[in-house]
Order: C-alpha cells, then sequence, then structure tokens
C-alpha cells in the first residue's frame, strides 16, 4: 500500500516510546483546548495500563466487557464506546483487554491499520472533528497504529539521562520507516515538567538545549531559544535582557488536575501554562487541514 493512498485524518498521536513523561496529561489537555474551541473532540487512550481512563475517574469502564478490540478488530461500532466527560472531550476508554488485542494484532492481515480503518476513520465520518491518542509507551502494534491512524505525532521528552538518546532511537526505529512508507508528520518535540531556570547547567537546560540545537525545526514556539541565547548565558562578559523559560513547565495546577480527573483549564483557568497546550493545539488544527 503507497503512501499516496494515505492522507492523515484529523488530530494527532502523544507518543514515546517510554512512559514517565507525561503524555496522558498533555493528550488530555490538548483535546480539552480543541473541545474549549467548539470541536467534537475524541480523546482515545490506547495504553495497555489504562493511565488516562482510570484517572479521569472511569475504572469500571476499563474492565467492562465491551472494549477497543471490539471495534479496532472485530469492526463494532467505535461510538458504542464513547463515554462523555464533564469537560466535553468524548473519552474512548482503554481496556484491560488490550494485551489480549496487541497478541491478536499479531495474526491479523493489515494489522497496522486496524485503528485507522475500524475506529478513527469511522468517528470522524460519523461526525466528530479531531481524535488525539494517547499512544502505548512501548514499541508494538498498537503503537504503530497510533501513530498511522492520524499520521502526526507529538513527541514530549522530560529533563532526564537518556531522554534525546530515547528519541533518535524512537525516530530511526519508529519514525522513520513510517514517514518513508506511509507519511508521518512530527508537530512538535516538547520540552515537558520543566523546572529550573536556563541560567543554570542542569538536566532542565541541557534537555531544552540540545533540543533546540539538534532538532529546532521541531520545537514549538513556547521552547524555542536561540543557541545564540545559551552561548551568551555562559559567556561571562555578556548579558541578556531575561533568561527565557521555555517548554511546558511544571506546574502544580497542572499536576492536581490531572489527579482529580480534569484538564488544567478547569482546575485553574489562569495557569500561565494553558498557552502551551492552546499552540500544541493550533498545530493539530493547521496540519489536519493544511
Amino acid at each position: 500500500m503507497s503512501a499516496d493512498e494515505f492522507e492523515g485524518l484529523p488530530g494527532a498521536a502523544v507518543s514515546l516510546l517510554k512512559g514517565g513523561v507525561g503524555k496522558s496529561t498533555i493528550a488530555l489537555n490538548i483535546a480539552d483546548r480543541l473541545a474549549a474551541r467548539g470541536h467534537e473532540t475524541v480523546l482515545l487512550d490506547l495504553d495497555k495500563d489504562g493511565h488516562m481512563t482510570t484517572q479521569l475517574g472511569y475504572d469500571d469502564t476499563y474492565d467492562r466487557d465491551a472494549n477497543l478490540g471490539d471495534a479496532l478488530i472485530d469492526g463494532e461500532d467505535p461510538e458504542d464506546l464513547l463515554i462523555e466527560t464533564d469537560f466535553g472531550v468524548h473519552l474512548l476508554p482503554s481496556s484491560n483487554e488490550l494485551e489480549n488485542v496487541e497478541t491478536r494484532l499479531k495474526d491479523e492481515r493489515f494489522a497496522d491499520v486496524k485503528l485507522r480503518r475500524n475506529v478513527v476513520d469511522p468517528l470522524i465520518q460519523n461526525g466528530y472533528d479531531y481524535v488525539i491518542i494517547d499512544a502505548a509507551g512501548g514499541r508494538g502494534k498498537l503503537s504503530d497504529n497510533a501513530l498511522i491512524a492520524v499520521q502526526r505525532v507529538i513527541i514530549p521528552l522530560i529533563p532526564r539521562a537518556g531522554s534525546i538518546n530515547g528519541l533518535n532511537k524512537m525516530i530511526e526505529r519508529q519514525i522513520s520507516p513510517i514517514r518513508q512508507n506511509i507519511g508521518l508528520d512530527i508537530l512538535a518535540v516538547t520540552p515537558n515538567m520543566i523546572r529550573e531556570t536556563m541560567g543554570q547547567r542542569n538536566e532542565h537546560r541541557t534537555l531544552v538545549e540540545n533540543l533546540n540545537r539538534e532538532f529546532g525545526s521541531f520545537v514549538p514556539e513556547y521552547a524555542r531559544v536561540d543557541p545564540e541565547i545559551f552561548d551568551a548565558l555562559d559567556d561571562s562578559g555578556r548579558t541578556i535582557d531575561s533568561i527565557p523559560k521555555p517548554g511546558i513547565r511544571e506546574r502544580t495546577a497542572i499536576s492536581r488536575a490531572f489527579k482529580q480527573g480534569m484538564p488544567v483549564s478547569e482546575f485553574d483557568e489562569d495557569c500561565d501554562q494553558i498557552t502551551n497546550f492552546d499552540h500544541l493545539a493550533d498545530l493539530v488544527e493547521e496540519h489536519s487541514h493544511a
């Protein structure tokens, strides 16, 4: 099947081939910003552990008989699985059966396009505007399905050892093959959970600086810093007007909101990071209809 036969469906996957980087939080808040604009937005939890689903308070749906596999493999109507949240986003929950779904996909023909054909495309055809996917944390059929379904990805990285190396491996092993054979756009590689000032040499600055130097074209505007600024910060003979604070900053409001099962805008409408989630939503809108 050639790349010419595919055109990205409206939406994006939030993905990295490891957990603990805030994928669920970012996916939730992007979906929230799209819904706030009047778009019918589906938030699809493709994580086998159902972190998003359970954190939003839908533990019972994680264990219910009807699950994503019914639509993904058996062709049942995905709309029947949707849950209407209190904040305007339609949740398609994860399931404790996703491990079995992953195993079953290995024996399916055209396994990598099942999510696209049987879930995302029917939802778009039924009038939903965007699908934001909280992708599985490790490499596998479900992870590949997430990227192929919408052909756009947002990649969060946090300040810890190996982050850039992990990104390079993901690009080499997963993104590049999909891009070459089907087509895939990296909408953003965003620093996440940034806490420290850029004026100090630490993991936070190292992540932001390396991303700007090595992946500048993928860094969203709120995290973009001219390498010249970093050089000036290390030169005692030079001064700059203000030290930048790029990336999605670590905020108590964001973590507390997620723990209480809601996007940050519902918890604290004045949180200064909402504009960053709005920017990511802008990218999804712009590239979905380019």
